[in-house]
């Protein structure tokens, strides 16, 4: 086996490995961007775990939870495309160490928090 890690390709997971490893990131910036890290991961489960349901019950029931998987994804897609522009405009230096800190914190929070939204599916 090489000795290269295996990472799943996660745009989220590249952006705060990015945060970690730059030259930019503060303690507290590696710490959200850590806390991040754990959060995508319990996405990438949650997704997993409703594709293993997402297809049993009626054709009208697995439409509907077929479609707020997809309004689900898109969630994700936006708190993707966040951190990706509040990084890049951190490593343009348009923003200071405290606003990018305060916006990274909001954006893991979000993360955090989308997991639990999405056991809100109908069963």
């Amino acid at each position: 086996m090489p000795d290269e890690p295996l990472v799943r390709n996660s745009r989220l997971l590249g952006l705060f490995v990015e945060i970690v490893r730059g030259p930019e990131g503060t303690l507290r910036a590696v710490e959200t961007a850590g806390r991040g890290i754990t959060a995508e991961a319990r996405c990438t489960l949650t997704v997993v775990a409703d594709k293993m349901t997402i297809s049993t019950g009626s054709p009208a029931e697995v439409r509907q939870r077929n479609l707020a998987c997809a309004d689900r994804l898109v969630e994700l897609g936006v708190i993707e495309d966040d951190l990706s522009d509040l990084w890049s405009r951190r490593r343009k230096g348009d923003l200071d160490e405290a606003a990018f800190e305060a916006s990274l914190l909001r954006i893991v929070m979000r993360l955090e928090a989308w997991p639990q939204s999405w056991r809100r599916l109908p069963a």
